[in-house]
């Protein structure tokens, strides 16, 4: 089952408040509650997990999501990784052997967890998820993700005004395939430029290896390219924010006013640089406190009486960020 729901901006507006509480990577974050019907002890405990931690959208949505549980009253610990699903996997299986009631997957590649969906399994636990994936997945009783054909279609249609149309443009498209999300709007996003009669600059779509280090390589991907082909490139669509500000970077670096780039995710740093009327021409905000907020008030209704969620897939509606909205928008990252 799935639906679809809009969250509004700004219902997280004092979601940064706190956040130094949390439990770091691989630590536990003592609630102390009690629940009926949790663990032998009464505890609720709640075994959450990102392998994105070093992403700052990652650690930020994952640390929210502890200090809401702790307000709770429940014992959430979180355990993290640098994409090593290895461990992730081995962290989890244990943590559900020292009897955790719930399981939170934090930006979890389904590709990448059977192991630990195997032994939640076994032992009856529920698996909720925050962008766990692109359509319903059975693993999770409830996921909540963005409607990624709707962010590349906002970011594509950004670039088309941006550059008066699309038509024998040429555009650089820029992804990583290891994030499911990004490489699905990626994807989209290539596909609606080819329709609309763009040409892919390089032929291909560019993939940055490692979310921390994209900002580099953008960088390095879109200066090579002018300075094999300076009249080749009118725009670049970027998956995330932090490859976009590379883009963006270089077409500055190249004293370039005529080259255009989106991103999504709608991070302070890139909403600046909208607003500087440069190259960084829009980004997509990603409510991703208000999804903290939706997904921890449906684990309290599991934990008080055992209700799960109707629909076990939630598709959430961005919002464009560009020049026309940027000097009112105020940004969660």
């Amino acid at each position: 089952m799935r639906t679809r729901l809009k969250i509004i901006t700004g219902l997280a507006a004092a979601a940064m408040l706190g956040l130094t509480g949390c439990s770091g990577p691989g630590t536990g974050s003592e609630a102390g509650g009690t629940s009926g019907g949790s663990g032998d002890d009464g505890t609720f405990k709640v075994a959450a997990f990102t392998a994105g931690y070093a992403t700052p959208g990652g650690k930020l949505t994952l640390d929210k999501f502890v200090e809401e549980g702790k307000a709770k009253g429940w014992d959430v610990t979180l355990y993290t990784s640098d994409f090593d699903y290895d461990k992730i996997n081995s962290d989890m299986q244990s943590a559900i052997t020292q009897g955790a009631d719930v399981i939170l997957a934090g930006f979890p590649d389904p590709r990448q967890i059977a192991p630990l969906v195997n032994a939640a399994e076994s032992a009856d636990i529920p698996i909720f998820s925050i962008d766990g994936g692109v359509e319903p997945n059975e693993d999770f009783v409830e996921d909540v993700t963005f409607d990624q054909d709707q962010l590349a279609s906002l970011t594509v249609g950004a670039l088309e005004e941006a550059m008066g149309g699309l038509e024998g443009k040429d555009v650089m498209v820029i992804g990583h395939d290891p994030h499911i999300g990004i490489m699905t709007r990626s994807n989209l996003a290539y596909d609606m430029l080819e329709e609309a009669g763009a040409i892919i600059a390089g032929g291909e779509m560019k993939q940055a290896l490692n979310p921390g280090t994209s900002q580099e390589e953008a960088l390095k991907f879109v200066t090579d390219f002018l300075q094999a082909n300076p009249e080749g490139l009118d725009g670049v669509w970027v998956g995330w924010d932090h490859a976009a500000l590379g883009a963006a970077q270089a077409i500055n670096e190249a004293g370039r006013d005529d080259i255009y780039v989106t991103g999504v995710d709608a991070l302070g740093v890139a909403v600046e640089e909208i607003k500087k009327d440069g190259p960084f021409y829009a980004s997509v905000h990603q409510d991703w406190f208000s999804v903290v907020d939706v997904v921890v008030e449906d684990i309290e209704a599991y934990r008080a009486d055992g209700t799960l969620p109707e629909e076990n897939f939630v598709e959430v509606e961005g919002e464009l960020i560009d020049r026309n909205n940027a000097a009112d928008f105020t940004p969660s990252m």
